[in-house]
């Protein structure tokens, strides 16, 4: 089958002017050859070829279709060892590609790519967010000792596998992402943005049954950093605790950042009703924070209507 696949290759590139032509190229593939033909021919390609818009065009190709036999090229392709730099956003796309089919069969390579240390970090960033994406709790392991690792240098990828974290939906990260913000004072500042993606990452978990994580979000409502005030806003609206309108109220009252009063205003909207809308126009808010939420008043009733 392999050399059949070769010609056939050969043959269309002859055919085509050295493929100037993508897209007709691919055409060619799918007028002339059977599913399975072309199934091989792009597994030839990408295990051999060297022409980096011709294996991008495949790889799109096989995103905007998306049939399950493609998967296995695409996880075989991200594990070839290639070493022309121009394959890493070939692989990127790849992996990419791969987190679209949200298939558990990836994960394996997925984690592969991840723990490998010597991958440039632009494989391993992408590898953290199809895991994630995909959602297999398998990788949790994987992930969190990124977070944890003190040797790790790169800040995205300790980032990255924290976005992951969340994005697995696994409450296990909460104990994770307290232990970190609780005893790792100098880590944290180390890597500025850490906590921001941590209480991001939270905004995705159930706090509700953690309460040393929701110890945190009140805390962290306290920040010096204007994202970390908004995040824990968001975080603990959606927890739906007792005294979360209570918290987020004081952010609203007290908080010296419009922003983050804005983001207040709504989770408290999100929480309550339109009532705390005409409590800010009436109240002893700022003229700014009124108008705001004249403006979400007017957004409510044109949808209501």
């Amino acid at each position: 089958m392999r050399d059949f696949t070769q010609n056939i290759v050969q043959d269309l590139i002859k055919k085509l002017d050295n493929i100037k032509d993508y897209n007709s190229f691919l055409s060619e593939l799918e007028k002339e050859y059977s599913f399975e033909d072309i199934l091989e021919c792009y597994k030839y390609i990408l295990e051999n070829s060297s022409d980096f818009k011709l294996v991008d065009k495949i790889i799109r190709k096989i995103n905007s279709q998306r049939k399950i036999e493609f998967l296995s090229l695409l996880i075989d392709f991200i594990l070839l060892p290639k070493a022309n730099n121009s394959f890493l956003d070939l692989k990127v796309l790849a992996i990419k590609t791969i987190s679209n089919y949200s298939d558990k069969t990836a994960v394996s390579a997925l984690m592969y790519c991840l723990n490998n240390k010597e991958s440039n970090y632009k494989i391993r960033f992408a590898a953290a967010e199809a895991l994630g994406k995909i959602g297999d709790k398998n990788a949790f392991e994987s992930l969190t000792n990124i977070v944890y690792d003190d040797k790790e240098k790169s800040a995205y990828m300790k980032e990255s596998a924290v976005t992951a974290l969340g994005m697995l939906g696994d409450n296990r990260a909460l104990d994770v992402f307290s232990s970190i913000i609780n005893t790792k004072e100098m880590f944290l500042s180390k890597f500025s943005y850490l906590k921001e993606r941590i209480i991001e990452a939270m905004t995705k978990l159930d706090v509700s049954k953690n309460k040393k994580a929701f110890d945190i979000l009140k805390e962290s409502l306290m920040d010096s950093s204007k994202q970390v005030r908004i995040n824990s806003i968001e975080a603990i609206m959606n927890s739906n605790m007792p005294e979360s309108y209570e918290l987020i109220y004081d952010r609203l009252k007290y908080d010296d950042d419009f922003e983050v009063q804005q983001n207040a205003l709504v989770a408290l909207y999100n929480i309550s009703d339109r009532r705390i809308l005409d409590k800010v126009i009436k109240g002893e808010f700022s003229d700014e924070l009124k108008i705001y939420a004249k403006e979400l008043i007017d957004e409510y009733e044109e949808n209501d209507d």
